[in-house]
């Protein structure tokens, strides 16, 4: 069993557990008030077991694409859902989006850096200002580099190959598919 299904096992244990407290204490489910924190709960828990009315499936699926790093909107389109529908899935598994990097930092062909903004970014790999594109260019050229521009999902960054973090001031190397900030 996947860790989705368990984790959606786990939740529903815990619906039954306070449906059971709100029954001993008000005699049925139906009695419960609606402000009682207890019920509260229960109604918040059974949303995020529902993820929007999709299949267990779909829902895997949509985690696995959120994961690799695709955008909200791809994965809305390819999976014909809505934007706010994989919203929801992504805060019921308590996911966080990633960054789609801009740009590629070339050295020998082997892609070396993954970024977002040229002035920003250079800054935090090489430690350096760079206060125009003549200059930037200059320098990345005499150091053997190559800049490209292509939109780059986490999927696609290369075991070994760094990345920099969105808030533009840590460039982090790619150990494993876990991502780190």
């Amino acid at each position: 069993m996947n860790k989705y299904r368990q984790l959606e096992r786990q939740q529903w244990q815990e619906v039954m557990h306070l449906v059971h407290i709100c029954e001993a204490k008000y005699g049925s489910i139906s009695e419960t008030p609606e402000k009682d924190p207890t019920f509260i709960k229960i109604k918040k828990l059974c949303a995020n077991n529902k993820a929007a009315g999709l299949t267990i499936d779909k829902q895997e699926k949509i985690v696995e694409a959120i994961e690799a790093g695709y955008t909200r909107t791809y994965i809305a389109r390819r999976f014909h859902v809505t934007g706010s529908t994989v919203k929801k899935v992504r805060i019921a598994y308590d996911l966080k989006p990633k960054p789609v990097w801009k740009y590629i930092l070339s050295k020998d062909g082997e892609p070396i850096y993954f970024f977002k903004s040229k002035r920003r970014d250079l800054t935090a790999i090489f430690k350096r200002n760079f206060y125009n594109k003549k200059v930037t260019e200059s320098f990345l050229l005499n150091n053997g580099y190559k800049l490209k521009v292509c939109n780059t999902i986490w999927q696609n960054i290369p075991i070994g190959a760094y990345y920099v973090t969105p808030d533009h001031k840590k460039c982090i190397q790619k150990i494993d598919d876990k991502y780190r900030e």
